[in-house]
């Protein structure tokens, strides 16, 4: 069905970037061979991100949950973060990995097809998680500042594992989407998404940094006993809410390659110009754009150790228990 599909887009008079293997080409990350040199490269890159990344996030989902002072709403969803990237790590980078080396041994992407949709159902649930749970992370600090003595009863460990789990679903659900509404409309669907995802954090960071204002303006109106201890509060709010602003922007950093590649595809597709120039440059440019994306499944837990010490030696305390146990 595969190599049909692929077929009749040629006999269609399709351009070269469509006329690329369709199950391959759904995913958004189409799995162009390129030389041995850079498949190769690109294999060893990857090991490397999957197995740091692998580590590093057991480490953090680990230390969150046996650490009774870490157990809180908001580290829970860190945790829910640290979950879609180790699924990255050790489940979409493997795929993507063992496709590669089936296109090196074979010099043939015709017998990719399963393994590809595979890849791409995966990518899409996983990273659909994460930028899902960047999302509540920023609604979390939201509502952490606006609603500042009755946070503790809005956001509890039971409802945030619920947001999490429903985050999982929807992925799941939009990662299968394709199956029935064919990949033009789904990929619209997904990009609305993506968009919805970006512009609530963008709207949510803004409200964060209006409030942060209104709330500094009333501190430098007390008197000073009682502005000691709000400027505490404030400090740590501030704190957390740049970790937040972090997390996003690296995930924003790491989709962009790939978000600027489709892009320049969709508007100059059918050009002779620019197939000359995707026949010979496709293959880097796509294996870069995957490169950093797999890389902001690496960078998280990197975000954690650096921005909170709670969590750096709580990770500590976990790697020491498990070397000493071996």
């Amino acid at each position: 069905m595969c190599k049909n599909r692929s077929i009749s887009l040629q006999e269609e008079g399709k351009s070269f970037v469509q006329d690329d293997n369709y199950c391959l080409d759904f995913a958004v990350i189409q799995l162009q061979s390129g030389p041995p040199q850079l498949i190769v490269c690109v294999c060893i890159i990857n090991v490397i991100l999957s197995i740091a990344s692998g580590i590093a996030n057991t480490l953090v989902i680990s230390a969150i949950w046996k650490t009774p002072a870490l157990r809180s709403p908001s580290m829970v969803l860190l945790s829910g973060l640290a979950t879609a990237d180790l699924a990255v790590a050790v489940v979409a980078q493997p795929l993507f990995l063992a496709i590669k080396m089936k296109i090196l041994l074979t010099s043939s992407e015709s017998d990719t097809c399963d393994l590809g949709m595979i890849f791409g159902i995966t990518v899409y649930v996983t990273n659909g998680a994460s930028l899902m749970t960047v999302t509540a992370i920023s609604l979390d600090r939201l509502l952490a500042i606006r609603y500042d003595l009755r946070y503790p009863s809005i956001v509890t460990i039971p409802r945030v594992i619920y947001a999490i789990s429903l985050n999982w679903l929807i992925s799941g659900f939009l990662a299968t989407l394709f199956l029935w509404t064919g990949y033009d409309t789904y990929l619209i669907i997904t990009l609305c998404g993506i968009a919805i995802c970006l512009s609530f954090c963008k709207i949510t960071h803004l409200r964060i940094y209006r409030i942060v204002c209104r709330h500094q303006r009333q501190i430098q109106m007390q008197v000073e006993a009682v502005q000691e201890g709000n400027r505490s509060q404030m400090a740590r709010f501030k704190k957390t809410t740049v970790n937040a602003f972090l997390i996003h922007y690296c995930l924003l950093l790491c989709y962009t390659p790939l978000i600027i590649l489709k892009a320049i595809i969709s508007r100059f597709k059918g050009s002779l110009e620019f197939e000359s120039w995707y026949r010979y440059h496709g293959p880097i440019a796509w294996n870069l754009s995957v490169i950093f994306l797999f890389m902001n499944s690496s960078l998280n837990p990197l975000i954690y150790c650096w921005r909170l010490r709670e969590m750096r030696l709580a990770m500590k305390g976990t790697l020491k228990s498990v070397l000493c146990k071996n």
